[in-house]
This record gives structure tokens, sequence and C-alpha cells, in this order.
């Protein structure tokens, strides 16, 4: 299954046999790519009991949880990479999922909509 153009451009950032945290992972389609494809050690925290679902079905491993309450049951730099896409903007503490982020990972990889987008706005 393709990804989602958005979710190739992020996948393309990881590499190869990475321990990775999808922050905000949805339906776990990136998670489970990087899983299969990278041989990425890979865990989702997403807040939806839909999405929750789903990552089960796809046999993705997942925690609900709210990143807006902080990671503490993270260990610091528990991760080499740390993913954030299309999620940034739903969340209500921007600055503590960020700095979170970036306490628990190595590096951080961040995307969020263009609002600006013609398509985007009818």
């Amino acid at each position: 299954m393709a990804l989602r153009p958005d979710l190739d451009v992020v996948a393309a950032m990881v590499h190869r046999g990475r321990r990775v945290l999808d922050l905000g992972c949805g339906d776990g389609a990136l998670l489970a790519h990087l899983i299969s494809e990278k041989d990425c050690d890979g865990t989702g925290v997403e807040i939806s009991d839909e999405g929750f679902h789903a990552c089960v079905a796809r046999g993705v491993p997942v925690v609900v949880a709210d990143i807006d309450q902080g990671l503490g049951d993270v260990e610091d730099d528990a991760y080499d990479v740390v993913i954030l896409s299309q999620t940034l903007q739903a969340t209500r503490r921007p600055a503590l999922v960020l700095q979170e982020m970036m306490r628990v990972g190595k590096v951080g990889i961040v995307s969020f909509p263009n609002f600006g987008h013609w398509r985007l706005r009818w």
C-alpha cells in the first residue's frame, strides 16, 4: 500500500534500523511502512480510539496517550527519531510537545498542513 505523499517525504528522512516514535500516529500507516520497509523499531502514540484500533489491526505497536500531557514515561534519548506529522496544529500545548519530542529523541521531524494552499481554502 502506497503512503500519502506527505508521509512518503517523512519516511524518506528516516534511516534504516532506527528507533522511531510517532506522536499522533493516526492509523499507523507511516509506522507500518517504516517497520516493514526500513526495519525500524517503531512505537506510535495516538489519542483516538479509532486510530488506536487501526494501528492494532496493522500490527503497529501503539499506546493511547495525550501528548499535550507530556511524555513523562519515556526516558531521555530513548528514540533515534521522533515524528510529529500533521499533529502539531491539533495540540493545545505545542511548546511542551516540541520540548518533550526533543527530550526523548535525538532527531525530530515535524510536518504540518500548508493552510495557505488554495485546495485547503475551499
